[in-house]
């Protein structure tokens, strides 16, 4: 089960953001942020391809950022663009009945649309499980809107449904998934896609169960707690980026996304009117950081600021993931102002702008203080907790 549950981690953050486009990423060194709508022509792969949008930032060779009406991200290179003309139609993001019809014509008639007040799940399960994940993240919604608010942290609305996809067996999801990330998902059980603003994911029961009662039952198992978890996290991700908190393809640092997301996914599956869970101490991540505290390096808080790399690797991936539950963990806390400030920080920062380990080091300490203090403070914090 342990294995499971971090078999997919390497992919969360960085998020489907392949080699080719962190390479693009270079060109936007001296770019700004634009407003406008943009119809772009572009060749990729030897197919012409067509997407209009606003552009959210364009770089001095050409290339652009593009935001479509779906609200899916095009990183598009400048030798890859042939034209690109403006118009003065306004942009208007895409309803769900349109991103509904669009994503049929994707995955193909077998599948059914579920909405919710915020979401729409697209599902080829059934639709008792359709119903029960609307109902999962509605309830995170609420939650995450009213921490926040709790925090003095004013979210936006997302400007669209949040799009889930939910299919019907592990086969199927690898399948899709092998399209959508270029690569095998080996054991993740789900992932959110930041280019596409879109969490995927395949039913758990394995269309083993045909009434909410049963998916209760199946998915409060003590063996399937992980799982659950994981979907949270990963809809926790699509929420953080979809009002405010975080910016797509911004530089943000692994431990904040990773261990923010962490925070969250401790669901009390047995209330069906709140999200009690949140704040909550993370068992699963608290027992790893107890194993793993008293072999923290010297600079084990350094590494973690500037390193993303570290939850990449398997032998300090587990580590990582317990530390950045345990910092977010502490900083809200015993630091709820200063780490709101940070956030904000943090989410004004121009996508496709990489900071260096010393400009990292520097946000945080401007925020919290030298490394050395937070640090002492941090460990004396942590060593109370139950």
């Amino acid at each position: 089960m342990t294995q499971q549950q971090h078999s997919h981690r390497p992919w969360r953050q960085l998020h489907v953001i392949t080699i080719g486009l962190l390479a693009l990423s270079m060109l936007f060194g001296g770019a700004v942020p634009a407003i406008a709508l943009e119809h772009v022509r572009f060749v990729r792969d030897g197919v012409e391809r067509h997407v209009s949008g606003e552009a959210v930032v364009k770089a001095q060779d050409g290339g652009m950022m593009l935001r479509a009406a779906d609200g899916v991200l095009w990183l598009l290179d400048g030798e890859e663009i042939k034209e690109v003309r403006s118009d003065e139609q306004p942009f208007r993001h895409a309803t769900a009945d349109e991103i509904a019809k669009s994503l049929r014509e994707e995955l193909g008639a077998e599948f059914s649309m579920h909405g919710t007040a915020h979401y729409l799940i697209v599902y080829n399960t059934s639709e008792a499980y359709a119903r029960w994940c609307g109902a999962l993240y509605e309830r995170l919604f609420r939650a995450f809107q009213a921490y926040w608010k709790g925090k003095g942290v004013e979210l936006s609305e997302p400007s669209g449904p949040l799009v889930a996809l939910v299919f019907d067996s592990r086969r199927t999801y690898s399948a899709f998934a092998k399209r959508d990330l270029g690569v095998d998902p080996g054991g993740m059980i789900g992932y959110y896609n930041v280019r596409t603003n879109r969490v995927n994911m395949y039913d758990l029961t394995e269309a083993g169960a045909h009434s909410a009662q049963q998916i209760r039952q199946m998915l409060m198992r003590p063996l399937a707690e992980r799982n659950v978890a994981t979907i949270i996290h990963e809809a926790t991700h699509q929420l953080a980026y979809s009002t405010g908190l975080q910016t797509r393809y911004a530089d943000n640092p692994f431990w904040v996304s990773e261990g923010l997301a962490v925070y969250f996914e401790t669901p009390d599956l047995r209330s069906t009117k709140g999200w009690r869970g949140i704040g909550a101490v993370n068992q699963f991540q608290f027992a790893q950081f107890r194993q793993y505290a008293p072999r923290r390096i010297d600079n084990s808080l350094q590494r973690l600021l500037t390193d993303d790399g570290a939850f990449r690797n398997g032998g300090t991936q587990a580590d990582m993931y317990s530390e950045a539950w345990a910092l977010n963990y502490f900083l809200l806390k015993r630091h709820p102002d200063q780490y709101s400030q940070y956030l904000a920080k943090l989410a004004a920062r121009t996508p496709l702008i990489t900071l260096s380990a010393e400009q990292r080091l520097a946000d945080f300490t401007e925020s919290f203080g030298p490394l050395p203090q937070v640090d002492q403070e941090f460990a004396r914090f942590m060593a109370t907790v139950r």
